[in-house]
């Protein structure tokens, strides 16, 4: 048996497609006109220009015209601290690394003065009027005792001193040797004086540290008497307090047993034969 395919069904097929037609139609006037209307009752987005990184800049460096950028981005609270100009960073020092694309802000900044190469507040520290009396303080040691002049900015060191003791100083008798009979004798002793202080920069040998004003007068006194500095560098990691003794010539021999000079015998031998 076959089906014929008459005018009718023709006719029927032709007003379905005619009627999907239309409602394609419709649908595509009713998405054009909700977005438009909701394009224009939005509220345009605020656009901020900030400062970035245009490469890697390590930490404790001065930055240069070309480490910076600038980007233009959605104005939101992730970006209210960047800087916004250029020339407010040039000659800044970096206070941690910052990775090239990141956000420049202050926090990220150790100097506080274009063109000074350190800063007494670490990066992101508050001033705190509480707290210690934080100043800046030099120190003049040369390279054989600072670590082969190796030290760079940022690293913590205890500062060592060796100061000439004479006990005789002041005091006056008749025999020259009545000194020894009291147990001291002049000569250098070494002890380290303050630990942990911050290297903030160097200058040749000339090393610049962070310290309270206190430590200050007495690195300043110290250096007066006429003591030889030496840096030694510590571990990162490593904020414990040392307890030293300190260190004289008298308790070298003593702990290392050296052998002490004596006038050789020459066996009653007149001198000249």
């Amino acid at each position: 048996m076959e089906f014929e395919y008459t005018d009718k069904h023709r006719r029927r097929s032709k007003v379905y497609i005619v009627a999907g037609l239309i409602i394609a139609a419709l649908v595509g006037i009713v998405v054009f006109v909700a977005l438009e209307g909701s394009a224009l009752l939005s509220e345009p987005v605020e656009m901020r220009t900030v400062v970035v990184a245009a490469r890697d800049i390590a930490s404790r460096k001065p930055i240069e015209e070309g480490d910076l950028a600038t980007r233009t981005v959605p104005a939101d609270p992730t970006n209210e601290a960047a800087f916004t100009l250029i020339e407010d960073v040039l000659g800044r020092v970096s206070g941690v690394p910052i990775a090239a694309g990141q956000l420049v802000t202050r926090n990220m900044l150790a100097a506080g003065t274009s063109g000074q190469a350190y800063a007494i507040l670490e990066a992101g520290e508050v001033f705190d009027p509480t707290g210690p009396d934080l100043r800046a303080v030099s120190v003049s040691v040369p390279d054989d005792r600072a670590v082969a002049g190796t030290l760079l900015a940022g690293q913590r060191v205890d500062l060592l001193v060796t100061l000439a003791i004479n006990p005789a100083i002041g005091v006056v008798t008749e025999e020259p040797a009545a000194t020894a009979e009291t147990g001291f004798m002049a000569g250098p002793s070494t002890k380290v004086t303050l630990q942990m202080l911050t290297v903030l920069a160097r200058n040749g040998s000339i090393y610049i540290l962070r310290t309270d004003l206190a430590t200050a007068e007495k690195i300043a006194e110290l250096a007066a008497a006429g003591g030889q500095f030496t840096l030694v560098l510590r571990p990162d990691e490593d904020d414990r307090v040392a307890n030293t003794t300190g260190s004289t010539l008298d308790r070298l021999l003593d702990e290392f047993d050296f052998p002490i000079p004596v006038p050789p015998d020459l066996g009653g031998q007149a001198s000249g034969n």
